[in-house]
């Protein structure tokens, strides 16, 4: 056997397999990116337009980010729960798939009924709207965590930085057609419903691919069926941990407490950063919706393009150095988008430098990205690998419930768009502070699955 072929051999792990199983998180990639490009748009538009309420430009926005923050608190506190449960899970198809297969056609269905809730117009529209919401990320929060954890089942400690980088290379992918949805509905015939605000077909469009995406599982990948499985001892041990109660050394506890910051300080930038992009490019930059997705599909490409190699930096250099170097990266980006419209201005102009800047900025924030995940779950080890995918959520989206309302509120008082680039800014260097007091989950080739000590 060539060597090549030997040491892919010796990996544990089929990367077509692992292909096919990353649709389950390219499915919730599709959902999340037609929810941030539209659900911004559906509501700063009703509530600029309410009958008999004139709100100001500071309460639009601030309202705007609230209502956002609606779908993460069940993530917050449901999917610890969900990825803990499902590290006990029995089935045909294992531990995780059973809650994709309910949560995926769940969210499918609420995802379109988003649009036509708002087509009630006024309060009644937008009252609708917020429930949908808090019903559709309550479902998101069942399958979610379980449908991360499916790659570290998968894949040996040592090598899932590469293959969380399969992963999130699908999710890229999937991101794309989800920020393509718009432009291929037009060449089909739907652009004059989606220039008038019309945003019905796009959701249809993302439901139906998470559907597809959904067949593919249960038909092509191998699951596992696990029904027969005698409960390991130290899978019993972990059933009833939680988060304040982890049966780990108390320096791992640290580096989790530190980890746990530094993701949500990363997540609150990178998601602000998406909630508000259409708005910063539309608003300020005066390019079209349209052309804003567009800039964020370029952008995408940068990640597909560098998330095979970010695994093999993370793995061979370490995670946490791979991670810095991505956070500078991030930094600078923000920097040049907060000069970009005192340098450049507005208008079609800007498209070209908010494309590269953009594609750069996915470029390091892969590098970020791929590595936080496997750091977070090795410090907790294999048992326990859906209930630290679950609290790595819950970093994530703490930082969700909290700063898009704080940014909202930021540009309504600041009167510029531009504070979503200063606060990104500003939060991915405390990240990278939070960071330097992470001393597990690191491993390096040849070094083995270590805790990197100071």
């Amino acid at each position: 056997m060539p060597s090549g072929a030997k040491a892919k051999a010796d990996r544990g792990y089929s990367t077509s397999q692992l292909v096919l199983a990353s649709l389950a998180f390219g499915s919730c990639m599709v959902f999340w990116a037609i929810y941030n490009s539209y659900v911004p748009l559906m509501l700063d538009y009703e509530l600029s337009h309410l009958e008999n309420v004139a709100l100001s430009a500071t309460v639009v926005s601030t309202l705007t980010g609230f209502i956002m923050t609606f779908d993460n608190f069940f993530g917050l506190i449901f999917q610890p729960i969900f990825g803990r449960r499902s590290d006990h899970m029995r089935s045909r198809f294992g531990k995780r798939m059973p809650y994709l297969i309910v949560g995926i056609p769940a969210c499918a269905v609420l995802f379109v009924l988003m649009p036509l809730a708002m087509r009630l117009g006024g309060m009644a529209g937008i009252v609708s709207m917020m429930a949908i919401i808090i019903l559709f990320n309550f479902v998101m929060s069942t399958w979610r965590a379980p449908c991360v954890a499916i790659m570290p089942d998968m894949v040996p400690v040592e090598y899932q930085s590469d293959g969380n980088a399969v992963v999130n290379m699908i999710a890229a992918v999937s991101q794309i057609i989800a920020t393509l949805s718009a432009t291929i509905l037009t060449l089909m015939g739907f652009g004059e419903a989606l220039d008038s605000g019309d945003y019905l077909s796009v959701f249809v469009f993302g439901a139906v691919v998470c559907l597809l995406f959904l067949v593919i599982l249960l038909t092509c990948v191998r699951w596992r069926d696990n029904r027969g499985e005698a409960v390991e001892a130290a899978e019993e041990a972990t059933e009833h941990e939680s988060i304040r109660h982890l049966n780990i050394p108390r320096a791992a506890k640290v580096s989790m407490a530190f980890m746990m910051v530094s993701l949500f300080f990363i997540s609150g930038s990178s998601d602000g950063f998406n909630t508000y992009f259409t708005l910063y490019a539309t608003k300020l930059l005066g390019i079209s919706a349209t052309n804003a997705t567009l800039v964020r599909t370029v952008a995408t490409l940068g990640g597909v393009l560098l998330a095979v190699p970010a695994g093999v930096i993370g793995r061979r250099f370490g995670r946490k150095r791979a991670i810095s170097v991505g956070i500078v990266g991030v930094v600078c980006c923000h920097a040049l988008m907060l000069a970009l419209p005192h340098v450049v201005g507005s208008g079609t102009g800007t498209m070209v430098p908010l494309a590269a800047i953009n594609f750069a900025y996915a470029i390091f924030f892969i590098l970020v990205n791929i590595n936080t995940l496997p750091i977070m779950l090795a410090i907790g080890g294999p048992e326990r690998f859906g209930a630290f995918t679950g609290y790595y959520y819950m970093a994530t989206f703490s930082a969700a419930v909290v700063c898009p309302t704080v940014i909202g509120f930021l540009i309504g008082v600041s009167g510029t768009y531009n504070a979503l680039q200063a606060f990104g800014l500003v939060t991915m260097v405390l990240a990278l502070l939070c960071l330097q007091r992470v001393r597990h989950g690191d491993v390096v080739e040849g070094e083995g699955a270590a805790a990197e000590e100071a």
